[in-house]
C-alpha cells in the first residue's frame, strides 16, 4: 500500500508540476506574442539583423493574397518604422515611430487592450495626425490626452521629415516596458511622414496556435520561393533572448521533476527491500518447492509492474481532476508580473497528453528498475538459511 500510495503521489506531482509549467509558459507566450511581435514575422533580407529606413518592401497586396491561402494563420498586419525626436515645449526625447494599420493591427495584436487613457486610432482613416504614446515616451515628456508633440525624423528621400501631431491615448506599461518610447500612427500617415510612398518594413503575422511557428515559416518560405528577398522568422528568432530564458528555465522545472523521481524511486526501493525481507522464509519455500531462481525473479518484478500500473491509473484520475482545477481556477501569483505592458496575476494548468504520458512512462520504468535489484537479491537466496528463519 505504501509503495503504491508513494508511486501515486509522484504521479500526481510529476503530472502537476508538468501542467502548470506548460500553462504558465504558454499564457506568458501568448501575452508575450500578442503584445507586439506577432508569431511570425516578414522583412526584408537583412532587415532584421541591421534595421534601416531603406530596408522596404513594397507588394503588399501579393504578400496579402499569399497569406489568404495558408492554413493556421489567424491574421497579419504591415508596420513602417523609423526612429525621431520627440519634442513638447522644451523636453525632448528619442521615439521610435511605429505605422499600423488601425484595424489589421487591432485584430493581430493586442495593442488595444494596451491603452491606459484617450482612444485607439481611427479605422477607415488613411491621413490624420493622431498617435499613441508609450508609457515612457509619456512620462519623460510628461504627456497628455490631447497634447500636441513635434516629431522630427529622416525622410526616405533625404529630405527632413517634421510635422506636428496630437495624443490620442496613452499606453500602459512603465519606463522598461519594450515599447515605452513608441509613437504609434496611421500607417498611411508614417509612409507620408517618412516619404516611403506605399513601402512597408514588416508584416506581423498570429498563427491561431503559437507551436506551429517554425512548421508554418517552412510552409511559408516555399510559398515565397519567388521572393528570395524576403525574410521569414519565427517568434523563437525575433525573440531569441526570451525563448532562450524559457528554455533555461524549463530546463530548471525538469531539474527539479528528477528530483521528486528520485525521491519515489528511493521509496520504492526501500519498500520493495522491505517486502521481501518479510517474505524471505516464503521465497525460500518456493525454491525448496523446485521453483527456478528466474521464476522469483520474474514474480518479483511482475508484482512491482502491476503495482506500478495500478498506480498510474489512479494517479491518472487524480492528476486529471486537480490539473483540470488548476487549469479553470488557477493559483494566484504572490506579487503581479507585468508582460509588456498586461499583468498576469494568475497561473494556469494545461491539460495536454505529455502531462500524463510522461509521467506515466517515468512511474512504470521506474518501479520496473528499483524492482530489479531486489528481484536478484530474493532469486539467490538459499532455501536452507531461508527456512532456519520459520
Amino acid at each position: 500500500m505504501f509503495t503504491a500510495l508513494t508511486m501515486v503521489g509522484g504521479f500526481v506531482l510529476f503530472s502537476l508540476a508538468l501542467s502548470i509549467s506548460e500553462g504558465t509558459y504558454g499564457t506568458v507566450i501568448e501575452k508575450f506574442t500578442k503584445s507586439y511581435t506577432g508569431h511570425i514575422q516578414l522583412h526584408k533580407k537583412g532587415y532584421f539583423d541591421k534595421p534601416s529606413l531603406y530596408k522596404t518592401l513594397d507588394d503588399f497586396d501579393s504578400i496579402n493574397e499569399k497569406l489568404k491561402k495558408v492554413s493556421g494563420v489567424r491574421s497579419w498586419s504591415p508596420r513602417v518604422y523609423s526612429a525621431a525626436l520627440a519634442s513638447k515645449g522644451k523636453k525632448t526625447s528619442i521615439a521610435r515611430i511605429v505605422g499600423i494599420s488601425p484595424e489589421q493591427e487591432a485584430s493581430t495584436t493586442l495593442i488595444k487592450e494596451k491603452i491606459k487613457a484617450g482612444t485607439f486610432l481611427k479605422y477607415g482613416t488613411d491621413f490624420n495626425n493622431d498617435i499613441m504614446v508609450g508609457a515612457g515616451l509619456a512620462e519623460l515628456l510628461n504627456l497628455k490626452i490631447g497634447d500636441e508633440v513635434v516629431l522630427v525624423g529622416q525622410g526616405a528621400d533625404g529630405s527632413v521629415a517634421n510635422d506636428l501631431f496630437k495624443v490620442s491615448a496613452i499606453l500602459k506599461g512603465d519606463s522598461y516596458s519594450v515599447d515605452r518610447n513608441y509613437c504609434y500612427m496611421n500607417i498611411k500617415t508614417a509612409q507620408s511622414f517618412l516619404t516611403l510612398e506605399k513601402r512597408f518594413h514588416e508584416v506581423a503575422i498570429l498563427l491561431f496556435d503559437y507551436n506551429n511557428a517554425q512548421s508554418k515559416v517552412m510552409e511559408l518560405n516555399k510559398i515565397f520561393k519567388d521572393s528570395p528577398d524576403i525574410d521569414i522568422l519565427p517568434w523563437q528568432v525575433i525573440e531569441k533572448q526570451f525563448y532562450n530564458t524559457m528554455v533555461f528555465e524549463k530546463r530548471g522545472i525538469r531539474i527539479c521533476l528528477l528530483v521528486i523521481v528520485f525521491i519515489v524511486a528511493i521509496g520504492v526501493l526501500n519498500t520493495i527491500l522491505m517486502t521481501i525481507l518479510e517474505r524471505t522464509t516464503e521465497y525460500g519455500v518456493l525454491r525448496a518447492l523446485g521453483t527456478r531462481p528466474i521464476m522469483v525473479f520474474n514474480l518479483i518484478v511482475l508484482e512491482s509492474s502491476m503495482l506500478a500500473c495500478l498506480s498510474i491509473i489512479v494517479g491518472f484520475v487524480l492528476s486529471f481532476i486537480l490539473n483540470y482545477w488548476v487549469s479553470v481556477h488557477g493559483i494566484d501569483y504572490p506579487a503581479p508580473m507585468d508582460i509588456g505592458g498586461f499583468t498576469i496575476t494568475t497561473m494556469y494548468g494545461l491539460i495536454y497528453p505529455g502531462a500524463f504520458t510522461t509521467p506515466a512512462i517515468v512511474t512504470f520504468f521506474t518501479a520496473f528498475i528499483v524492482s530489479i535489484f531486489p528481484a536478484i537479491r530474493a532469486m539467490k537466496i538459499v532455501p536452507v538459511d531461508a527456512m532456519r528463519m520459520i
